[in-house]
């Protein structure tokens, strides 16, 4: 494998390789999209469950809180996600400013 292959290979593990929203990947990365309401784009993030996941304040479970902003018309995407356990058990997502896109 070529010098190129390699950058191209590391890149998708490192951005998502294309999974779809709200997938599991190889990096252990939870990857949420979203359509934007206003003008349609397609706003990907990625949720570090080690790092980014915090405790709800009845300590039943966990959440994040996103706030997206595209590069079309730049308005916020709200994204709330909660999950039983750091396991990536999806309990419910919000979605304002957007709709989910799988």
């Amino acid at each position: 494998m070529g010098r190129l292959g390699f950058l191209q290979l590391q890149l998708g593990r490192l951005f998502g390789g294309g999974r779809s929203g709200g997938g599991r990947s190889g990096d252990g990365g939870i990857y949420i999209r979203v359509k934007c309401n206003a003008c349609g784009e397609i706003v990907q993030t990625r949720v570090n469950p080690t790092s980014e996941l915090s405790l709800s304040d009845e300590g039943q479970g966990y959440f994040v809180r996103k706030v997206l902003v595209g590069r079309q018309c730049f308005r916020p995407i709200e994204v709330e996600l909660r999950y039983a356990d750091l396991g990536r058990t999806e309990i419910s997502r919000d979605v304002k400013g957007g709709t989910s896109v799988e």
